[in-house]
């Protein structure tokens, strides 16, 4: 009697951290992507106002670093959440389409 009460308490402690890995880790890459989209969305938008498609590179990255360059300069990029991230580590390569000249793709790194 005491080994299976023993083994089903076992059983609902497995079972109960199991549970709360998962929407720790569900919370945390809801939390990572909502930081990827403020970094691509801003990312992108610097491009369109700092960076000449003219060159011959098919992609630029642009750093937290640069973005908050740009905030301090008069823009206001929405980097909150951002502040632990590393300022040079963290950037985004921003992929061009050379027929409009305009921001095509974006690929995120957060360092935080």
């Amino acid at each position: 009697m005491k080994k299976k009460i023993f083994v089903i308490i076992v059983l609902i402690l497995i079972i109960g951290v199991a549970v709360a890995g998962f929407l720790y880790f569900e919370g945390t890459e809801k939390e990572t992507n909502e930081l990827e989209k403020k970094m691509d969305t801003a990312s992108r938008d610097y491009f369109e106002k700092y960076i000449s498609a003219n060159d011959s590179a098919n992609s630029y990255k642009i750093t937290l670093q640069d973005l908050e360059k740009a905030n301090q300069n008069g823009e206001e990029y929405d980097l909150k959440g951002l502040e632990k991230c590393d300022k040079t580590n963290t950037f985004a390569d921003v992929t061009i389409d050379y027929k409009t000249g305009k921001a095509k793709k974006t690929q995120v790194e957060l360092k935080c």
